[in-house]
């Protein structure tokens, strides 16, 4: 079984929910002829945070890791000079 990190799952969970709960108030509607917008208010607010939040730290990995690849890449490519030249002496 896969490690799934804790924030994604947070995230799908909450998705999840604030998703239901417009289906929730479209089903209210048609059945009842009335909006109840009072639960999308309490569930937005949680779902605004929590996607910012788990896009923020997606974001703030990927610049880790690209800056990581970068450092590995000029460590490579030196490695790589070293070794023509060591080829060229001989």
């Amino acid at each position: 079984m896969r490690n799934t990190e804790f924030s994604k799952i947070l995230a799908i969970a909450v998705s999840i929910l604030f998703f239901a709960s417009i289906i929730f108030v479209f089903a209210v509607w048609y059945f009842e002829d009335r909006l109840g917008t009072e639960i999308l208010a309490y569930v937005s607010a949680p779902f605004g945070v929590v996607i910012t939040g788990y896009f923020a730290k997606a974001g703030v990995e990927n610049y880790s890791k690209i800056n990581h690849s970068r450092q590995y890449e000029k460590e490579y490519e030196d490695y790589r000079g070293v070794e023509e030249e060591w080829v060229i002496r001989q």
